[in-house]
């Protein structure tokens, strides 16, 4: 078992996916170089670690998720007068940043005995060679056992970001007939973002995100019903 803690700010400016890069951008000015969690790049290259501050729209809003010391920086930021500024997207004067909403937990991680339900949107397993792999596979089982793969791998990287060591098996299934795929465009490539239904026998955080893009608000998991 592992304890998180997680902190989410929901900001008052509203905010389109097109536009969330800027926002990261201004915060990442805000913060300053200096300060890696929230850019999550080491040196010139990028830390392939799960990032512990995350860019969301939630609620049409402009938001950030904040896990573990990512909160402690992000209090910092606030304090060092970002709140209450002028925040500009592009050539637009968004007007004055004010926090909306924040809410703080603490979860306790663990593997469970019986999988729960989640939905996962705005997912990127596949890059473009692997995306056409994938795509010519002739048989579904196949194709559903790679998305599975790849989905527990992401689970896997989560959970050694933020230092949980799982020593059960994860256990992954996707429900076929809810995966949903729309073209979309990340870092300048076109991509294929999946939504779907999964159960998996994990303990997940509700909001958290999953796969590349994890900054950025791709691979938001929810809980399901």
């Amino acid at each position: 078992m592992n304890t998180l803690r997680v902190m989410t700010v929901v900001f008052n400016i509203s905010l389109k996916q097109s536009e969330l890069r800027e926002f990261r951008g201004a915060i990442i000015k805000a913060a300053g170089a200096e300060n890696s969690l929230f850019h999550n790049h080491v040196g010139v290259g990028y830390n392939y670690k799960y990032p512990l501050i995350q860019y969301r729209i939630i609620g049409g809003k402009a938001a950030i998720v904040c896990l573990n010391e990512g909160i402690e920086q992000t209090h910092s930021l606030f304090a060092s007068g970002f709140i209450g500024s002028e925040l500009l997207i592009g050539d637009e004067n968004k007007g004055v940043l004010m926090i909306e909403s924040i809410r703080q937990n603490e979860f306790s991680l663990c593997v469970l005995e019986t999988p729960v339900k989640y939905h996962i949107s705005r997912w990127l397993p596949l890059n473009q060679k692997n995306y056409l792999s994938w795509k010519q596979m002739s048989d579904n089982t196949d194709k559903m056992a790679v998305l599975n793969s790849i989905l527990v791998g992401n689970m896997i990287s989560f959970a050694k970001g933020i230092g949980w060591q799982i020593d059960s098996r994860i256990e992954c299934t996707i429900d076929v007939d809810s995966i949903i795929t729309r073209q979309t465009t990340y870092k300048g490539q076109p991509l294929i973002s999946f939504s779907l239904d999964f159960t998996a026998n994990i303990f997940f955080p509700n909001g958290l995100c999953l796969g590349k893009g994890v900054s950025s608000n791709h691979g938001v998991v929810l809980h399901s019903r």
